[in-house]
């Protein structure tokens, strides 16, 4: 992802460098179109100029020629040739040609007899036109010559009958020297062409009559561009357009010269090199972008430290605050010191860091106090928790106050678990000793009914003793039979103790259970606080394993105090039997009592009613010993459960709790 700094100077220099950019295309097309427009002006207006020019020599020429063709003399066949070439030479001698002729209207000079009559210009002079022909090689002198002809009137009356046409050769360069004088820059150059496309006057004399662009141009196609232009020149347009030739752009410039005296389909043109009139442009453009690259430098320093003032700031700010998230509370934050939104972005970080450090600070000490099993805490950073970090405050007190009570309900559990098995304890031990008497009463009332039996067998005559001692045996049968109910209560009370311990154990379950669920849900709250709560959740994991030890206990504890209760019922219901037993002796003491008068004759049937006794008797002291072993066990139990209810207080002693429920918290 790209940088704020980085989008800065990017953002920044591009709109420098697009804005310059249309500035110095605008300013360099603005000049380009405006030396284009002022050059193709200047241009047409030379070129019209030129041919104004050609035209006035070219009429200069003709009116020289038109006059010398009025001259009598030259028209008088009497005179000779001699005088007539000496009136020649005159003329051009005072007008500047070169030579002059004199041709009869059979073609032939009257000086060397040279025939013309195939020439154009003798054609039209003949009738009656004063004619300047296109360049053409001389027949006398055998270079490229222009004649300037008009007719030679009889008797020197214009209008009247042509009796021969007169001629002047100008200088052979004399339309060369005028294109050659016509120059607007360093390398431009002048030129005319007549109505067949034919070169007739150039800066160089070889392109005379030799040169045609537009014939050129149909094996040459880099001669397109300037054939067109040669077209329209032909065709009597005046014009200004741009050609390449030999890699070169060149401007040109036309127009025809006026048709006067036979010059129709004339035309001169002039061409310049694009760099002789864009040299101020190429310049301008040099210049501007010179300036375009000044400006870039300057607005690339300005973007960069522009961009370095907001970027780098962010930057910094961005950086601590990623390893803010990444849990570094200790690394020193950026120093800005403006007063732009950068200074206030520099002073919410170092604000989000303090705090947010002193906030995990504030809680990691309040979770160690808790993990050294310190309740008993309160913050001195509550200040801090403003916001969103209010309900943060209310949990971890929640999570403080849950565990207190817990803990709290654990132990007065632990210590009413401790009390009653204590109690179970003792009545077990009193239990036990009473089924130890009871052992002892049963032994002797075995050792009496055997007594009993002996004297039977011995003699009838003891039915009176028997009776006696029957009484004495139902007595103390009572008394077993009361001792036995005593027993079957204290079994009774055993086992509504034994009850009501199981539900202490199952309060104790469910305190685990409850304990474990808040445990198992402080770890969900500590995993989505990501690496701040992993303090908590270490103590979560603890107070979890605590729950998950208590209720493992319990769970043992309920299994003791179960079997307990069934060893308690099994001996109740044994002294029940045994209680049943008891009242049967009862009344078999006292029906021997009521039939001891009977003894004698029902010896037999006592001595084998006396027998059952014994094994009643028997029963009875298995019963008791029965008791004893159970109440021995229960005891037992009643010990390892007091001992567990002592494990578990003192393992929440080692936790400090608040006793009251007071205002105040760790965190409030």
């Amino acid at each position: 992802m790209k940088s704020i700094r980085g989008k800065i100077l990017f953002y920044m220099l591009m709109t420098v460098l697009v804005l310059l950019s249309i500035l110095g295309l605008t300013s360099v097309s603005l000049t380009y179109i405006s030396s284009r427009t002022l050059l193709e002006q200047t241009m047409g207006e030379t070129a019209q100029i030129a041919a104004v020019r050609v035209e006035q020599e070219l009429i200069s020429y003709a009116n020289v020629a038109t006059d010398a063709g009025a001259v009598a003399r030259l028209a008088d066949f009497s005179q000779g040739a001699q005088a007539k070439q000496e009136i020649i030479n005159q003329w051009c001698e005072a007008h500047g040609f070169i030579r002059g002729n004199i041709i009869g209207t059979d073609g032939k000079s009257i000086f060397d007899g040279t025939d013309y009559s195939d020439r154009d210009y003798f054609n039209k002079s003949m009738q009656g036109n004063t004619c300047i022909s296109d360049p053409l090689l001389s027949r006398t002198t055998g270079k490229i010559s222009i004649i300037v002809s008009a007719p030679l009137w009889e008797g020197g009356v214009p209008g009247s009958k042509v009796v021969g046409v007169v001629y002047f050769v100008p200088p052979e360069t004399f339309l060369n020297d005028i294109v050659s004088k016509v120059n607007i820059s360093e390398h431009s150059a002048a030129y005319a062409i007549n109505a067949d496309g034919m070169t007739i006057a150039d800066n160089t004399i070889e392109t005379i009559m030799v040169q045609n662009i537009e014939k050129e141009a149909q094996s040459d196609a880099s001669l397109k561009s300037l054939a067109q232009i040669h077209t329209k020149m032909r065709q009597g347009e005046s014009g200004f357009d741009s050609y390449v030739i030999n890699g070169v752009r060149k401007f040109s410039a036309y127009a025809p010269i006026p048709g006067t005296a036979g010059t129709n389909g004339w035309s001169i043109g002039l061409t310049a090199p694009q760099a002789d009139f864009l040299g101020s442009t190429n310049l301008a453009i040099i210049c501007t972008g010179l300036l375009l690259l000044v400006s870039v430098v300057v607005a690339s320093v300005i973007a960069y430290r522009l961009a370095n003032g907001i970027g780098v700031p962010i930057k910094q700010c961005a950086d601590r605050l990623r390893a803010l998230a990444e849990g570094d509370m200790h690394s020193p934050i950026p120093q800005i010191k403006k007063k732009d939104e950068t200074g206030i972005l520099a002073e919410a970080t170092e604000k989000i860091v303090s705090t947010t450090r002193d906030i995990i600070t504030d809680m990691g000490w309040g979770l160690s106090e808790m993990a050294d099993g310190n309740f008993e805490i309160e913050s001195n950073s509550q200040h801090l928790y403003i916001g969103d970090f209010q309900p943060l405050a209310a949990s971890m007190y929640k999570i403080m106050e849950q565990l207190t009570a817990t803990l709290l309900r654990i132990d007065g559990s632990a210590e009413q678990v401790a009390s009653g098995s204590e109690q179970v304890s003792v009545g077990a031990q009193a239990l036990s000793q009473g089924t130890t008497e009871q052992a002892s009463s049963t032994e002797e009332l075995a050792a009496t009914i055997a007594d009993i039996l002996r004297q039977v067998r011995e003699t009838a005559q003891n039915a009176e003793e028997a009776h006696v001692r029957s009484i004495d045996s139902g007595k103390e049968t009572e008394v077993c039979n009361r001792q036995m109910q005593e027993m079957i209560s204290a079994m009774n009370e055993i086992e509504h103790k034994s009850t009501e311990i199981g539900n202490i154990i199952k309060t104790i379950e469910d305190i685990a259970f409850q304990t474990n669920i808040l445990a198992l849900n402080a770890a969900v709250e500590a995993a989505r606080a990501g690496v701040a709560g992993k303090g908590f959740a270490v103590v979560a994991d603890e107070v979890r394993n605590l729950a998950s030890k208590s209720a493992e206990a319990s769970k043992s504890t309920s299994a003791l105090i179960e079997g307990s209760v069934k060893a308690v019922h099994k001996g109740t219901q044994i002294a029940n039997d045994t209680a049943e037993s008891l009242s049967k002796v009862v009344e078999s003491a006292q029906t021997v009592s009521h039939l001891v008068d009977q003894i004698a004759a029902a010896a037999a049937e006592q001595s084998n009613a006396i027998e059952q006794v014994t094994v009643g008797v028997d029963q009875i002291s298995s019963v008791v010993q029965t008791n004893s072993a159970t109440a021995e066990q229960s005891a037992a139990a009643s010990e390892e459960l007091s001992q567990q209810a002592q494990m578990l207080k003192n393992l929440v002693a080692k936790f400090k709790l608040r006793r009251s429920q007071r205002e105040g918290s760790m965190i409030s």
